[in-house]
């Protein structure tokens, strides 16, 4: 697990440039033939899964700062849905603000009951709509939540790096 916040940026800088690739690569997927049944059921059944698989590094920005920053991880049956709530509200015991906006969690919602749909539903029973409304969905996401989470990580007091602390004990002990 990356052990800072910034970390989780740099994670979420490589979403966006792979929400991005999906992006075109849909593009040009519309441009070229119509694949057969087959081609098409593959394409959709890869495209979902990278949507879902994409929401779940977002999750995991969530999931950090719930068990990192505010100490307390969420549990419970729809810990899902308790964690995007718990993200859009500021915490005054962690002393942290939000960090994502209530509309970004409406979105973050929708993207996490898709990943469920895809979980559970065989890839032949997929809806195009579906998939398309949420890759839609994402490539809005996924540059919104990397914004929200650097305003985010600007809010947090500034600790030293592992060697700036390491330094600092040897000279105290001098």
């Amino acid at each position: 697990m990356p052990a800072t916040f910034r970390d989780q940026l740099a994670i979420l800088e490589e979403l966006q440039s792979e929400v991005r690739r999906m992006e075109e690569g849909e593009r040009r997927a519309r441009a070229a033939r119509a694949p057969d049944p087959y081609e098409r059921e593959l394409r959709l059944a890869g495209l979902a899964q990278r949507i879902a698989q994409s929401y779940t590094i977002m999750e995991g920005v969530m999931s950090f700062v719930a068990r990192r920053i505010d100490r307390s991880p969420v549990v419970g049956e729809d810990w899902h849905r308790k964690l995007i709530e718990r993200c859009a509200q500021p915490r005054e015991e962690a002393k942290r603000p939000a960090l994502v906006s209530a509309g970004l969690a409406v979105e973050l919602l929708e993207l996490c009951q898709f990943r469920h749909v895809v979980r559970n539903i065989y890839p032949t029973r997929l809806d195009e709509a579906r998939v398309g409304e949420n890759l839609a969905r994402l490539i809005r996401v996924a540059p919104a939540f990397g914004t929200e989470c650097g305003v985010f990580a600007a809010s947090l007091p500034k600790t030293p790096s592992p060697r700036a602390r390491a330094a600092g004990t040897r000279r105290s002990r001098s």
